[in-house]
């Protein structure tokens, strides 16, 4: 797959979960800034979590010292 198709679909899909939890928001009454800062800290949360989720995977078993 070309890199600049992942860009683009990356890019599009990133505007569309800002823009559809920022109407959540408007609908649960916040104001526009607050629906779209809560978005993105959403977003940021949901990634970092998934990062160490991830890494918390693909890491090898630490060998326990024996006593």
């Amino acid at each position: 797959m070309d890199y600049k198709l992942q860009i683009v679909v990356g890019g599009f899909a990133l505007m569309t979960l800002l823009l559809a939890g920022t109407a959540v928001g408007r609908v649960l009454g916040m104001g526009f800034d607050e629906a779209l800062y809560l978005t993105g800290l959403l977003l940021v949360v949901l990634g970092w979590v998934g990062n160490s989720v991830m890494l918390r995977c693909s890491s090898p078993p630490i060998d326990e010292p024996e006593t």
